[in-house]
């Protein structure tokens, strides 16, 4: 699958950090240390001591530490592994929101749900095709204005400025093309990047892309596969695509927070057995009115992924895919499929922040100081993500590939079953979450335990180490 290691490891990654300033670097490498050996731990447990909180407080205010920075040396090592992977890398784009509570409001945080402070992340993880994590290859930080709703009508949609939401997301996949050209990517993307700018300019640049349409399907096409001069709407188009494959698929279920998304498109649901028909063609998209003239039409593969006979009273599966990979063959328009429903792997990525790493918890005072808190995480989550997916995905595999030889002596010594002399990434994943107090009757281990399980063995590794030294 892969010539080269696919380990994460923060703290050996954090070494080549260039904050400009000797002991910031040495600062972060101790920060990374100690949050990646207890991720949910509050800061100042994390830190120690009263000095070591304070040098803590000191770092994250520093002008001189940047997201990008922090995030320099991990960025490199996720291009490595890809580099090092003989299947087709996808990278995963989405939007999480982070939301901190309190009553004072914090310097530099904008608006986020409904009346809360935070910031948004876009992020871009790269996962193998069997959904391994890779690592990030780029985080872009938006901060909403409070007064959003004044705001927006304000935004003509045919003038929107130069900085809003969705060029964001645009200089985010340039920042991983750039990054990552060797590897030809596949760029995976739900429906907040069905516009039609973002769609043209990936074409041009050579992006290899699926993108999901969004729910309003009034988008012009001029052209079908016949060539049928009429122009027609998306959603007229999508019926005379052919019929390519069948398949019998589990949906899994979908639990949401508010009353008011119990159902619909995007509402709760319960598991259940769906036969999915796949269909696909080549349609020529038209740019919108207000662009037509400084936008040529864009010619697209499409895939319609549907559920004919849903059972009564549940909603149908329905996709409408965009890509520029082809869609000749059945394999082909499968291909497309999965490397689509891989997107849900940086939804996991998002919980390994937020919950194993405790991000919306940290008590820090400034936007500044909150970021840069998130760019130490940033590769801490991922090497979780990077144990759970592995025992996941290749549950038979060698735990060495995700833990060191260090980490691994000290799970055999520490692990509540006795461990095998050379344990799967399954085992591995089981006995952490263990440590975390985690029981396997109450299924997979959460983000929560897994952190828990975490500390727990990085601790075992310092009284390992301690005592091979004396």
């Amino acid at each position: 699958m892969a010539r080269r290691s696919l380990t994460i490891n923060p703290a050996v990654e954090i070494a080549e950090v260039q904050l400009g300033d000797r002991r910031l670097n040495e600062r972060a490498s101790v920060l990374t240390n100690a949050l990646g050996k207890a991720p949910g731990r509050s800061l100042p447990v994390a830190a120690g001591s009263a000095a070591g909180l304070e040098a803590a407080y000191r770092f994250f205010g520093n002008d001189r530490v940047t997201l990008p920075k922090l995030l320099a040396p991990h960025v490199a090592a996720t291009v490595e592994r890809a580099r090092g992977c003989d299947a087709t890398v996808i990278v995963a784009h989405d939007t999480t929101e982070f939301r901190f509570e309190g009553e004072t409001l914090r310097p530099g945080l904008g608006e986020v749900g409904h009346g809360g402070q935070g910031f948004l992340a876009h992020v871009a993880l790269a996962i193998t095709e069997e959904r391994l994590a890779l690592g990030v290859l780029g985080v872009q930080v938006v901060v909403r204005a409070w007064d959003r709703a004044k705001h927006r009508k304000q935004v003509d949609y045919a003038k929107r400025s130069a900085d809003n939401e969705g060029t964001r997301w645009r200089a985010l996949i340039e920042e991983v093309q750039a990054l990552a050209s060797d590897t030809l990517p596949i760029h995976v993307m739900d429906r907040e990047a069905d516009e039609f700018s973002m769609l043209s300019d990936m074409v041009a640049m050579g992006c290899r892309f699926v993108v999901r349409m969004s729910v309003a399907r009034h988008r012009r096409v001029n052209r079908v596969n016949d060539r049928d001069a009429r122009q027609a709407l998306v959603a007229d188009a999508i019926s005379s695509l052919r019929g390519v494959a069948k398949r019998d698929v589990k949906i899994s279920a979908r639990v949401v927070r508010r009353a008011s998304q119990a159902r619909g498109p995007n509402g709760a649901r319960d598991r259940r057995a769906a036969s999915l028909h796949y269909s696909a063609g080549v349609l020529e998209i038209a740019p919108p009115h207000h662009k037509t003239g400084s936008k040529l039409p864009v010619t697209l593969n499409v895939v319609h992924v549907f559920e004919p006979a849903p059972p009564a009273g549940e909603e149908p599966v329905d996709w409408v895919l965009y890509s520029n990979e082809p869609v000749r063959t059945e394999s082909e328009v499968l291909a497309i499929v999965d490397a689509y429903r891989a997107r849900w792997v940086i939804e996991e990525y998002f919980k390994a922040l937020k919950t194993g790493c405790m991000l919306e918890q940290r008590q820090l005072e400034s936007l500044d100081s909150l970021v840069n808190c998130l760019g130490l995480f940033v590769p801490i989550a991922a090497r979780m993500l990077a144990l759970r997916s592995h025992a996941r995905v290749n549950p038979g595999g060698q735990a060495r590939s995700v833990l060191s030889t260090s980490e691994l002596g000290a799970l055999r010594l520490v692990a509540r079953t006795k461990l095998a002399e050379a344990p799967t990434t399954q085992e591995a994943l089981w006995a952490i979450a263990a440590l975390g107090g985690h029981l396997r009757n109450n299924g997979d281990p959460g983000w929560l335990t897994l952190a828990r399980g975490f500390e727990v063995l990085q601790i075992a590794v310092q009284v390992a180490s301690a005592t091979r030294e004396k």
